[in-house]
């Protein structure tokens, strides 16, 4: 199974030789410096941690935006709410809803 070809400042891919020529030393800081420049206009990246048997490095980013993630799998939710994995619909609440709820709990 072969990956898309790409092209950035720090990596060219050659799917069809299984090359990938890198201009940054293969370690794992070269490593999360490659893939946050593949990734970061298609996630919101908050954190990236390579390990490599006894070298491990992490980088945190600034996250913008939000998304809603299924809490059982972590996958993005469609726009309608749900997880397009595991099938989770995420509970909307409306305005009178949390106040209906909110009266419940209090004693008179």
């Amino acid at each position: 199974m072969k990956g898309p070809a790409f092209k950035t400042e720090l990596a060219t891919a050659y799917p069809d030789c299984r090359l990938v020529v890198t201009k940054e030393t293969m370690t794992v800081e070269g490593m999360i410096k490659i893939v946050y420049e593949l990734l970061k206009d298609k996630l919101n990246i908050a954190r990236l941690t390579f390990t490599s048997g006894v070298n491990t490095a992490s980088q945190e980013y600034k996250s913008e935006g939000t998304v809603d993630r299924c809490p059982l799998c972590g996958i993005a939710l469609n726009e309608n709410g749900l997880c397009p994995k595991c099938g989770y619909k995420k509970q909307q609440f409306f305005h009178h809803q949390k106040e209906k709820i909110s009266h419940i709990g209090r004693c008179s």
